[in-house]
């Protein structure tokens, strides 16, 4: 997550509705007999449904109709202006080029439920005493609990092997988690960069053989249209492909999965390297890896409200901020109010929160972190080692440090929080992916505080940014990533908002925007108030998710966003 540096004085920066109803306008924003030459489109375009249809160009949208390039496809809309009616349910919104044009208003984000306060207690100090002076990956064991479903073990496997594994009647989702073992290799080489390495299924397949999901079939799909977002590996050696999550991935996790025997086809990115004409690792296609495999079922349908345990380790040099000291550390306390209040919106309540403290020796190697898209792929980075440090238990581990810096970050933003993986392996603590580190070096700027959420209040940028971290580490994407382009740039949620760049920047910007033809980096960003318009196609700055913090966060968090938080399996149902 980051903060853009253009801010003082801190220096920073439901289930998807069917398409139901007899309005057959062009653009009616519910449909189900739409008039000739329509088809009611159903996507993270038109959540809710639109009767509208396909385009090349404005041509083919008639008097007055724009073809516009949303991050679907490209499809007729009608212009309007000042003082002009849109057919029901659109508003008259801003797109780029295109001038005014009706466009679906932003879904509103969901309500949040009514929690008591958590259990705040001291672990205190955790950790080997002195550095152990070398690289560790460890295999840990799950803490996943019986009683919210099975943990099954499918022992150890290499990329190509074929895998059955029952799940139990009546799932409703779960989650492959994959260890590797330290022989592995960990990176793969590319021309153009050097990529985490780790397991996921190539397929798999359910007891009456039918295709639930395939790797390679699901690129030709939108995100929201996939049992998961597309899995490309997040960590190296351990990485977790966690149903559901998108929006296709909750309509069947609420139908329920066919209990029996199914199969998993398992692959990584070393061998599925090969096919790729830009590898250029000397490994390419090797299947000698080697993966401890378990998977993590749950059952009941999607809950409507879920609990969840947090443990915080301080890595600091700042001798005020100790585990012992946090229960009742003023700041602390109002940056965890901020996470509580934030998860209260997406469902789910806080129960018990630990605070452990790391011996010196982790304090001064660990407290100042550097990631790139280099040390992220490398298990033996400080960022990667500092998350074997972690507990065992079925919880969510936040790392605070005084600071990071980060070489790949957009050009005028500083980096604040970084996980160690998308979704998380919940409920296997300690591996070198099993956690995301939290900037604290605002948490001490307190003075300008006030009642509501301020950037001027570092307490509550510590805390909106340990929210934002934990909504990663439990299955979310950012809604929409800092370039804006279409595609892959959106996360897998129908009812989150969108940012487009080239419908929502300033005329002057809209030219570097990413999916403009001859853009040159750096691009522009899609930032603040041009996310915040009030549609879908030009929303969701206010969102918990969005990639950058602002004055204009509010910690939204839409419907289908909190159902993927309350299926992760590190959520008990309440």
């Amino acid at each position: 997550m980051r903060t853009p540096t253009i801010y003082a004085p801190l220096a920073l920066a439901g289930v998807l509705a069917a398409c139901t109803g007899t309005a057959t306008d062009p653009g009616s924003a519910k449909c189900g007999s739409c008039a000739s030459g329509l088809t009611c489109v159903d996507s993270a375009d038109f959540p809710g449904g639109l009767c509208t249809s396909s385009c090349s160009s404005s041509s083919q949208c008639g008097v007055g109709g724009h073809c516009l390039q949303l991050s679907t496809g490209r499809f007729c809309l009608p212009g309007c202006g000042s003082g002009d009616a849109c057919p029901t349910g659109l508003v008259c919104g801003n797109a780029g080029a295109d001038g005014r044009v009706c466009l679906v208003p932003a879904s509103p984000p969901a309500t949040a439920v009514s929690c008591p306060a958590p259990t705040v207690s001291s672990g205190g100090t955790v950790g080997p005493g002195s550095d152990p002076g070398t690289c560790l990956k460890p295999i840990v064991s799950t803490r996943y609990p019986s009683s919210m479903g099975s943990a099954l073990s499918l022992g150890t496997h290499s990329p190509g092997d074929s895998i059955q594994f029952t799940l139990p009647a009546g799932t409703s989702g779960f989650s492959i988690v994959s260890q590797g073992h330290s022989a592995n290799a960990s990176e793969v080489h590319f021309n153009s960069a050097v990529v985490p390495n780790a397991a996921f299924p190539a397929s798999l397949s359910t007891p009456s053989s039918q295709s639930f999901y395939n790797w390679l079939n699901s690129l030709s799909l939108a995100p929201s249209d996939r049992p998961v977002n597309w899995y490309t590996p997040f960590a190296p050696l351990t990485g977790a492909f966690t149903f559901p999550g998108s929006t296709s991935g909750l309509l069947t996790a609420a139908q329920g999965l066919a209990g029996g025997s199914w199969t998993l086809q398992l692959d990584d990115l070393l061998k599925e390297c090969a096919v790729f004409s830009d590898c250029a690792d000397p490994e390419r296609g090797s299947t000698a890896a080697l993966y401890d495999l378990t998977v993590l079922t749950r059952s009941g349908g999607i809950p409507a409200k879920g609990g969840l345990d947090l443990a915080i380790y301080i890595v600091s040099e700042d001798s005020t901020l100790t585990a012992a000291a946090a229960p009742n550390d003023h700041d602390l306390q109002r940056a965890l109010a901020q996470v509580q209040a934030d998860f209260a919106r997406a469902g789910i309540c806080l129960q018990t929160v630990t605070y452990y403290d790391v011996p010196a020796w982790a304090q001064m190697r660990f407290n100042l972190i550097a990631v790139s898209n280099t040390v992220i792929a490398d298990p033996c980075s400080d960022y990667r080692q500092l998350f074997t440090l972690a507990q065992p238990g079925n919880n969510i581990s936040l790392f605070l440090v005084d600071g990071i810096t980060d070489a790949s970050g957009p050009p005028g933003n500083r980096t604040i929080g970084y996980d160690g993986a998308v979704p998380q392996a919940s409920s296997f603590s300690g591996t070198v992916a099993g956690g995301a580190i939290v900037s604290s070096g605002d948490l001490r700027d307190s003075q300008r505080c006030s009642a509501t959420f301020s950037l001027s209040c570092g307490p509550d940028l510590v805390g909106y940014t340990m929210a934002h971290e934990m909504g990663h580490a439990l299955g979310l994407f950012h809604p929409t990533e800092s370039q804006g382009a279409t595609g892959e740039d959106f996360d897998p949620i129908v009812d989150s908002p969108q940012c487009l760049c080239s419908l929502c920047v300033s005329d002057s910007a809209r030219a570097q925007c990413a999916d403009q033809q001859g853009a040159k980096s750096p691009y522009t960003l899609v930032e603040d108030t041009a996310c915040t318009q009030g549609t879908q196609s030009c929303g969701g700055a206010d969102y918990l998710m969005f990639w950058l913090v602002s004055d204009i966060s509010r910690g939204n968090v839409s419907p289908q966003e909190g159902q993927v938080m309350r299926m992760n399996p590190v959520v008990r149902p309440l």
